[in-house]
C-alpha cells in the first residue's frame, strides 16, 4: 500500500470534523435552555504553581491532590469580570435567581428566544449543545469571556451497570482464520508482527499477567463523542475470543449534556467499541466508564480540512471537561482516554486554552488525561487559516495542551518502528513547558534546522510517548475486524496507567495525576527508545478536496531520545512500576 493511502488509514478516528447533511433549522423559542460563560481567568499562575508542586515527584507536595473546589478556585476570574458579565445578563431581562456564580463559569437557564435575542444566533434544536464565537458578544462583554454555549437544560447522569452479554460461541460461529490462533493464553510472536491483540500488547509492553484490584477509585475513563455507541455485547465477543482472561469484564455509561450509547449493531461504534475493548483488556479488573458526550462545537476557525462550519463541526471538548471537573471526588476517573483531536488552527485560541486549562485542573485533582497526537504526521493540508495562507506543519489539539499525555503510533516488533502517519510536532498555541526545555532543548540543537520556518521552536513538542497502532484486532458490529491510527495506542497506555496506579495503590500511594513531569524526568529508563522511520505529511491533500500546500518529503524522523513523532518511546510497564514508586527521585527537602 502507498504512504499516502497509509496516512488515511483509520482516519474517523482522529479527524472528527465530521461533515454533515445540511439540517433544516428547528427553532423553539420557548424551549428552556441553559447558556453558559466562562470567564477569563485573573491569573493562570496559580495553576501552573500547583500542578508544578504536585506532578513533579521530587516536589515535598507530590501527590497532595486538590479537591474539586480548591481545583477550580485556581482558575478564579476577577470580581470584575464577574460583576460585568452578571450585570449584562440582568439588563437582558434575566432575573438573578437564574443567574448562578460558579468559580471560572456563570450559568444561565432562560429560554431560547431571550438567549437568541442576546446572542445575535439562534438556537437550532437539531444540533444539541452549542458552541459560539466570543465576537458575537458585545466589545465590553468579550473583554472578560473566554467561551460561551448553550445547550437543552437537563441533567447529566451515569447509567446503571449493565451485564455484557457474553455468550459462548455456537456451531454455526465463523471466524477469521487467525481468530482461535489468538485466543491461546500462549503468544504466537510471529502473528503479533501482522496483527495486535491484548497477549500482543502484555508481552511487548511487559505487562504479563498484571491484575489489578477492582477498585472504583481507580476508574478508567473513555471519552466518547459523535454519536458512537460502545456495545456491551461487542465486549463480550472481543473478550471471549481475544482476552478470555477478563470474559466477565463489563463497562459502564455516563450520559454527559445528552450523550447516549443505544445498544445494537446500527449504531456508530467502531471507536467507542475499540476505546472500550482494549482499556479493559489491557487494564484487566480496573473499572471503566464510557462517557457518552452530547453536542457539537461550530466554533471554528475553517481551515482547507473543514471549511464549512455551519454543517461541520468538532468534538464538545469544553463540555466534556466542565462535567469531569464538576465531579465529585469519589466519582473521578483516574485515568481519562480520549482518541479524538483535529487541527490546532480549527480551534479559537481562548477555547483551546478554556480546555486545556481544566484538563490542567483536572490534573492538580490527580487524573491523568491520555490523548491520542493525531493520524496526519506533521500535518495534511499544511497551509495557516490567518489569511495569510502560509505553508507551514499543522499540529493538532487537544494533543498540544501541555497538560495532557500525548500519544503517538508505532508498528512492528522487532524492531518497533513509527507508524507514517503518528502526528507530532510543535504547539502554535501553547509554549514548551519548563519540564521539556531539556529534552526539547536537546533535539532542536541536533535537529531543529531541517524544517526550519515550518514550525514553531518554542511550542510545547508533541507526543510525549507512543504505542502500537497498527491493525488492532478488534469486535465491531457483529465481526472480527483491523483497526489502526493513535487513536487505539491511546486506551493502550491510559490502562497501563491505572494499572501504575493499582500498583502505587497497594502501598498506599495516590494516583499519578498528571504525568509528564515524571515521563521527561525518568526519560528512556521506562520506555523503548523508537529510532526508525519517519512519519509522512503534507503531500498537497486535504479532507475538503482542496489543493493545498506540499512540502518535499516533510515528516518528524525518529531518532536517539525524545522526537516529535514517538516522544519517548514505547512503554515498559515493569521498568514503570519501579519508576512510578520512587526509585528514581529523592523529595527536596
Amino acid at each position: 500500500m502507498k504512504a499516502s493511502c497509509l496516512l488515511f488509514f483509520g482516519i474517523t478516528a482522529q479527524v472528527t470534523a465530521n461533515p454533515v447533511k445540511q439540517r433544516e433549522e428547528t427553532r423553539q423559542p420557548e424551549r428552556i435552555v441553559e447558556l453558559s460563560v466562562a470567564l477569563k481567568p485573573e491569573s493562570r499562575q496559580l495553576l501552573e504553581q500547583a500542578l508544578d508542586n504536585l506532578s513533579s515527584p521530587s516536589s515535598s507536595r507530590y501527590g497532595q491532590y486538590l479537591g474539586r473546589e480548591a481545583a477550580k478556585a485556581l482558575l478564579r476570574p476577577r470580581q470584575a469580570s464577574t460583576d460585568v458579565v452578571r450585570g449584562w445578563l440582568s439588563q437582558a431581562g434575566i432575573p438573578a435567581n437564574h443567574i448562578l456564580t460558579d468559580e471560572q463559569f456563570v450559568y444561565v437557564q432562560t429560554n431560547a428566544e431571550r438567549v437568541e435575542a442576546l446572542l445575535g444566533v439562534h438556537y437550532n434544536a437539531t444540533r444539541g449543545s452549542q458552541t459560539f464565537a466570543v465576537s458575537s458578544l458585545p466589545q465590553n462583554i468579550q473583554d472578560h469571556v473566554m467561551t460561551i454555549q448553550y445547550a437543552p437544560a437537563h441533567r447529566t447522569t451515569a447509567c446503571p451497570l449493565l451485564k455484557a452479554n457474553i455468550s459462548s460461541p455456537g456451531a454455526n460461529t465463523k471466524y477469521h482464520p487467525l481468530d482461535q490462533h489468538l485466543t491461546n493464553a500462549r503468544v504466537e510472536w510471529e502473528r503479533c508482527k501482522s496483527e495486535i491483540t491484548p497477549a500482543c500488547l502484555r508481552r511487548l509492553y511487559h505487562a504479563g499477567d498484571y491484575q489489578a484490584r477492582h477498585e472504583e477509585k481507580n476508574l478508567v475513563g473513555v471519552a466518547g463523542f459523535d454519536g458512537q455507541a460502545a456495545q456491551y455485547h461487542e465486549l463480550g465477543e472481543f473478550l471471549h475470543r481475544f482476552a478470555p482472561y477478563s470474559a466477565n469484564a463489563n463497562f459502564s455509561i455516563a450520559s454527559v449534556y445528552g450523550g447516549t450509547s443505544p445498544q445494537g449493531t446500527n449504531f456508530p461504534s467502531s471507536e467507542a467499541n475499540q476505546d472500550v475493548q482494549y482499556a479493559i483488556a489491557m487494564g484487566q479488573n480496573v473499572p471503566v466508564r464510557f462517557y457518552a458526550t452530547g453536542g457539537r462545537n461550530h466554533d471554528i476557525v475553517p481551515d482547507l480540512d473543514l471549511v464549512d462550519p455551519f454543517n461541520q463541526y468538532l468534538e464538545p471538548y469544553l463540555e466534556f471537561a466542565n462535567h469531569l471537573l464538576n465531579l465529585p471526588d469519589d466519582k473521578l476517573p483516574s485515568v481519562v482516554s480520549i482518541s479524538y483531536g483535529a487541527n490546532e488552527q480549527l480551534f479559537p485560541k481562548p477555547y483551546a486554552q478554556q480546555v486545556c486549562d481544566m484538563f490542567g485542573q483536572l490534573g492538580t485533582r490527580g487524573v491523568s488525561i491520555i490523548v491520542s497526537s493525531g493520524d496526519f504526521g506533521p500535518g495534511l493540508s499544511c497551509q495557516s487559516n490567518d489569511g495569510a495562507k502560509t505553508t507551514k506543519f499543522i499540529p493538532s489539539f487537544p494533543a498540544t495542551c501541555p497538560y495532557v499525555t500525548s500519544v503517538g503510533s508505532t508498528q512492528g516488533i522487532n524492531p518497533e518502528i513509527v507508524a507514517n502517519f503518528s502526528a507530532g510536532g510543535f504547539s502554535d498555541y501553547f509554549a514548551r513547558p519548563k519540564w521539556q526545555d531539556e529534552a526539547i532543548g536537546g533535539y532542536l540543537q541536533l535537529y531543529g534546522n531541517e524544517w526550519k520556518g515550518y514550525y514553531n521552536p518554542r511550542g510545547r513538542g508533541f507526543p510525549d510517548v507512543a504505542a502500537q497502532g497498527v491493525n488492532y484486532r478488534f469486535w465491531n458490529h457483529g465481526k472480527s475486524d483491523l483497526t489502526t491510527g493513535t487513536s487505539v495506542s491511546t486506551p493502550v497506555f491510559a490502562a497501563l496507567i491505572a494499572l501504575l496506579n493499582d500498583h502505587r495503590s497497594k502501598s498506599g500511594l495516590p494516583t499519578m495525576g498528571f504525568l509528564n513531569p515524571w515521563i521527561y524526568g525518568i526519560g528512556n529508563r521506562a520506555f523503548t527508545d523508537i529510532t526508525e522511520s519517519k512519519s509522512i505529511g503534507c503531500q498537497g491533500e486535504s479532507l475538503s478536496g482542496l489543493p493545498s500546500s506540499v512540502i518535499p518529503n516533510a515528516g518528524w524522523s525518529a531518532v536517539k531520545g525524545w522526537d516529535p513523532v514517538s516522544g519517548w518511546g514505547t512503554p515498559l510497564f515493569d521498568k514503570m512500576m519501579s519508576a512510578s514508586c520512587g526509585d528514581v527521585y529523592e523529595v527536596e527537602s
